[in-house]
């Protein structure tokens, strides 16, 4: 790969990052009546599991990317993925407790593979 197509290779995947992060602050985070964990894939909702009902689940899409996301009682952490870079894998577990103190807050983005994980909190009456 010559030097101009991996700059803009970068440049593409700086302005998909961005319309990510753009997306998830405008929409900020999604209440629910009890925990839970939703999965997205290309945009469109895949899953939502309660973390009540702790579950591995497997993303097979039909191009071969593979993603593995682990729910147990507290949260959610990308077990693996398919995709080069691993981010995803590397973000960690998002949990109830650390959501509000995380960079990405209440996300775990596989942004290659499209894949998004998150964590829908328990509406808290007043």
């Amino acid at each position: 790969m010559n030097k101009k197509n991996l700059v803009v290779l970068l440049c593409l995947v700086l302005l998909m990052a961005a319309a990510v992060v753009a997306a998830v602050s405008m929409k900020g985070y999604t209440k629910a009546d009890e925990d839970m964990i939703i999965i997205t894939v290309d945009g469109k909702e895949y899953k939502r599991v309660p973390l009540s009902q702790p579950q591995t689940v497997t993303i097979a899409q039909d191009n071969g990317e593979v993603n593995v996301v682990e729910v147990s009682d507290h949260g959610a952490v990308m077990a693996s993925s398919t995709c080069k870079n691993q981010q995803c894998v590397h973000m960690g577990e998002v949990t109830v407790e650390n959501w509000e103190y995380r960079p990405n807050q209440a996300f775990i983005i596989c942004l290659p593979n499209r894949v998004s994980v998150e964590l829908a909190v328990k509406q808290q009456s007043k």
